[in-house]
């Protein structure tokens, strides 16, 4: 069983992100596939909504392209830890195109049941692409440990 999990997990990664064959979603993803992201909170549920957010990250970045460095498979779960690469080209969460590439990695888990992904959770750093694309910096260590010396000595 856990050959056919990480079979259809990895259908998904290539097909859907990384080739943009939204057709797929249908083979490969059930209807009601509960979807969890917390950088996309209003993301709801269902494969027609996960086929208009692969959709959207495309148009943002129409190269975009996912590897896949490890795969954990137990039980009727599987987990990838990816990375994903692409060229800012259009509109990404308010972000006006910037044509900088960026690299991003995350992890993603599938729970599958009856031969589709079920249920997925994904994790990965928005901070770290809006640093590469420009648009926002992260607060330094220096400056956060400067602020809490500063909190420590008002105490």
């Amino acid at each position: 069983m856990a050959t056919d999990t990480k079979q259809i997990a990895r259908r998904f990664m290539d097909e859907c992100w990384s080739q943009g064959k939204l057709e797929s979603i249908g083979e490969l993803v059930s209807d009601n596939c509960r979807i969890h992201d917390p950088v996309f909170p209003a993301l709801t549920s269902g494969a027609d909504n996960l086929k208009r957010h692969i959709g959207m990250c495309k148009k943002g970045f129409p190269d975009l392209k996912f590897s896949i460095d490890d795969t954990i498979a137990e039980r009727n779960e599987v987990v990838h830890h990816w990375t994903a690469q692409g060229t800012h080209k259009a509109e990404f969460l308010g972000m006006q195109p910037t044509n900088r590439k960026a690299t991003v990695t995350g992890t993603s888990i599938y729970r599958i049941e009856g031969g589709k992904i079920v249920e997925q959770w994904a994790d990965w750093n928005l901070m770290s692409l809006m640093e590469q694309l420009g648009v926002s910096k992260a607060p330094s260590m220096e400056g956060q440990a400067r602020d809490s010396a500063v909190k420590q000595s008002r105490a």
